[in-house]
């Protein structure tokens, strides 16, 4: 399925030892007749086009976006009005990147398009990986966002690589909503266990 919402980015520098802020904008169409619907200033200029999540759930478009860089929060397209979602919490879970599976064929036939998703990113201070967190959409429509750290602390194996190459939903099912991830586990060589990443 085609996306019809794309994004485009404004760098704002401001100014030595300060961070970069960004206006992102928000179109309808493809690049040749594209029209600006909205936008919104991001306190972060990294991961913008990448905190943008269109998803469409029961008929109707919404977006995963996070103008806040500790924040999750969940938009009705194409008026671009926030429904609500996560609060800026400073030492939160920053995202970088969403995948939300509304359009994977066996999660469609399982009828839970657009109920869940997963976030990437890292707790404040703790950027040397991404880790994988789930999120619960069930109730998008009422800008409710709840994110479940369910898989423990699993990092993607590159911060090069899109959360959705590190997520296979084959095979998904409402008997089965199984998913399969691609994670970094680091072992112990001289011991053969499981290097705790909190050691």
């Amino acid at each position: 399925m085609t996306v019809p919402f794309s994004v485009k980015i404004v760098v704002r520098d401001r100014g030595p030892a300060v961070w970069k802020t960004a206006r992102v904008d928000f179109f309808e169409g493809d690049d040749g007749t594209a029209r600006q619907i909205g936008s919104y200033e991001r306190n972060h200029s990294g991961w913008c086009a990448e905190t943008f999540a269109p998803f469409m759930r029961d008929g109707r478009w919404f977006a995963l976006y996070a103008p806040d860089y500790t924040a999750t929060r969940i938009m009705e397209l194409p008026s671009c009005k926030d429904l609500g979602g996560e609060a800026p919490l400073s030492h939160g879970f920053c995202p970088v990147d969403y995948y939300v599976p509304y359009d994977h064929p066996d999660v469609a036939a399982a009828g839970d398009a657009g109920r869940f998703g997963f976030v990437a990113g890292c707790i404040w201070g703790d950027d040397s990986s991404w880790k994988i967190q789930y999120l619960d959409l069930a109730n998008a429509s009422a800008g409710v966002v709840v994110r479940k750290e369910m898989f423990g602390y699993k990092a993607m194996p590159s911060k090069e690589l899109r959360l959705k190459d590190c997520i296979s939903l084959g095979g998904y099912s409402r008997q089965y909503p199984h998913a399969r991830l691609t994670v970094s586990l680091p072992y112990d060589l001289s011991t053969g266990m499981l290097v705790d990443p909190f050691d």
